[in-house]
């Protein structure tokens, strides 16, 4: 009976995990290269498959040179490309062409192990439920582990979080094996080889994004509950290996470390300058960070599940589950460290996510096997709250279909295309990059891939158009929201995103702003009042048979405009010079006769009487993401 039982929550388990697999591959092709556009639409992805490819393991080199995160995945990523250069990657032509094939085959590879690595990550939390409760705890704690909405979209980029948190999901897994069930006594040899595992899974953790080293506090407060504060030297002793095992990891799966330590620290120190000062303007005049993270999880994780996890990790304490508690210290710990840092990315709420989903899980095997009609109405609305509010499973679904469908950067850019009269001049307010319509298959190349003045250089071959990234003085004093683009350019049109106008958006009209940035704002002030004076915004409608006022603007439900969860759906607008409108309240999108660009600027869409959505009122500023 027993070995049915085994065999049927492995089976169980490896259903989650095939489940939570198939669909992270649902849009997993997402933003990357094509022959229409060459580079991928995630600002990081190229930078990061670039320093990857400078480890060379067959000829045991594996210091890329780079370590504002540890080495592991790029080591992955290597393999990974190797790999797939030996079974059927795109070939570069000797000048250099097709090279876009090559890197979309090879973000491909890295998207592939962040999919799997996801995937895990939902099997350890299941695994840890099933030996300290019933079945459909661990069934509901994986798919809450597996199938929330920011750990599956970003499950499908090539970077380096999703790893990470899929190792610290199995370090608290070992932790969960340290504590007995059942009949189980303390067993010192069990205890020494789940601290081993445990250690070794924080280092790989911590050789994918360094805050992984915190998990040795879930294995040292796991341990003394287990052991008590009667038999500390022991407690000791196991902490000693375990925190011998991370640390033996880390440097190998990041000997740069060791290696390259004046490099290393460098790097290190730019993290923690880095996440104590800020990211240019993204996040400035935003909440704290203990604030601004609850609302990072709701949308990420999901508001219903938040509670019922915050629910079972309570009841976990007062029940004194050690193998939640450890977990749980690490949990704080983190939250205590993100939440003070001034970079506030959603992605660094994913260590977090493994101990509410033991949390979520916990409460419902334990309510469920209470049986009583009040835990049986709990646990019927704990499962119905996996679908979520703010966050869940409705939103999971809808970011997935997003990523399925053709992204608004070529969105606008085929409007363009369509409707922008031949020959007329465009203004970009910043320099292009992933957040640009695809206006040339070059135009979202990033810092990785290309120089500044080559950047804006390739604008003057963007085809039937002239676009312009205002430089006057030169481009190393080229300013971003410059109000001369409009009043010495004057551009025909004028095109911006969310990305260029957040930050922005959220300092403006505020009182002491920070002098750094002041500047700035009230440049983009002056800008925002010329371009209301003298443009119309576009209201993009009846466009590719669906009826959208701007473009991605359904997706700040979901997404609620934090930072990278917008990669995928972005806002775009379009402006168009007021003196260039033949008339007002057309509501259609003209074209000519044979389908291709109007001959004459005669109104290309209807302008909106009521400026860009949720803009303060008589200014028309923008709404960007947090």
């Amino acid at each position: 009976m027993n070995a049915k039982v085994d065999r049927a929550r492995l089976g169980f388990g490896l259903g989650i995990f095939a489940l939570c697999l198939f669909v992270r591959f649902i849009g997993i092709g997402w933003g990357l290269p094509s022959a229409e556009r060459h580079h991928s639409l995630h600002p990081d992805e190229e930078l990061i498959l670039a320093y990857s490819q400078l480890i060379q393991p067959a000829q045991g080199k594996f210091t890329p040179g780079f370590y504002n995160y540890g080495t592991l995945y790029l080591t992955i990523q290597k393999v990974a490309t190797d790999m797939a250069s030996s079974y059927g990657a795109a070939e570069v032509g000797q000048d250099g062409s097709n090279y876009w094939a090559r890197n979309r085959d090879f973000l491909m590879a890295g998207r592939v192990v962040s999919a799997v690595a996801g995937a895990l990550a939902a099997l350890a939390v299941y695994l840890s439920l099933i030996r300290h409760t019933g079945l459909i705890g661990g069934v509901m704690g994986g798919l809450a582990m597996g199938l929330t909405p920011a750990f599956v979209m970003h499950s499908r980029f090539q970077t380096v979080d999703v790893l990470a948190t899929c190792f610290l999901a199995w370090c608290f897994y070992h932790c969960s094996r340290m504590v007995p069930t059942g009949d189980e006594e303390v067993d010192l040899k069990v205890l020494q080889r789940a601290a081993i595992w445990a250690g070794v899974f924080a280092g790989l953790s911590a050789g994918t994004k360094y805050t992984g080293v915190l998990a040795i506090l879930a294995i040292g407060t796991t341990l003394f509950l287990v052991l008590g504060k009667g038999r500390l030297p022991e407690v000791g002793r196991l902490v000693a290996i375990a925190l011998a095992a991370m640390l033996g990891v880390f440097v190998l799966v990041t000997p740069g470390a060791v290696l390259d330590s004046a490099k290393f620290l460098q790097d290190f120190q730019f993290e923690l300058t880095h996440t104590s000062t800020g990211h240019g303007m993204v996040f400035a005049g935003t909440a704290p960070g203990f604030v601004y993270h609850i609302s990072n999880i709701i949308v990420g994780y999901g508001g219903a599940l938040l509670l019922f996890s915050l629910a079972g990790l309570g009841r976990g304490v007062y029940r004194k589950q050690a193998w939640l508690i450890g977990p749980l210290g690490f949990a704080l710990v983190e939250y205590l460290l993100i939440g003070r840092a001034e970079v506030k990315f959603m992605r660094y709420i994913f260590p977090l996510i493994p101990v509410l989903a033991m949390g979520y899980g916990w409460a419902i095997g334990q309510a469920h096997k209470n049986g009583s009609m009040q835990m049986k109405a709990f646990v019927a609305f704990a499962i119905f709250g996996i679908a979520g509010f703010g966050g869940g499973l409705v939103s999971t679904a809808m970011l997935t279909k997003w990523m399925t469908e053709p992204d608004v950067r070529d969105q606008m850019a085929a409007f363009v295309r369509e409707n922008v009269p031949e020959g007329s001049s465009v203004g970009l307010v910043s320099d292009p990059w992933f957040y640009t319509p695809t206006l040339h298959a070059e135009i979202q190349a990033g810092p990785a891939n290309m120089r500044i003045g080559d950047r804006i250089g390739l604008l003057e071959t963007v085809p039937g158009l002239k676009v312009i990234r205002y430089a006057p003085d030169g481009l190393d004093q080229r300013q971003d929201w410059d109000p001369r683009l409009i009043s010495e350019a004057q551009p025909d049109f004028i095109l911006f995103s969310s990305y260029e106008a957040e930050g922005y958006v959220k300092l403006y009209g505020q009182k002491d702003i920070d002098p750094q940035f002041k500047g700035q704002v009230d440049r983009y002030s002056d800008f925002i009042k010329l371009l209301t004076e003298r443009y119309a915004m576009v209201d993009v409608r009846d466009f590719a048979g669906v009826k959208t006022k701007l473009l991605g603007l359904d997706g700040l439900w979901y997404t609620a405009g934090i930072h990278d969860m917008a990669y995928i759906r972005p806002q775009e607008w379009i402006w168009i010079r007021k003196d260039l409108k033949s008339g007002s309240g057309s509501s259609s999108t003209p074209s000519n006769s044979n389908g291709g660009r109007p001959d004459t600027p005669s109104d290309p869409t209807k302008e909106t009487s009521s400026g860009p959505p949720n803009s303060s009122p008589g200014v028309g500023a923008p709404t960007g993401g947090n």
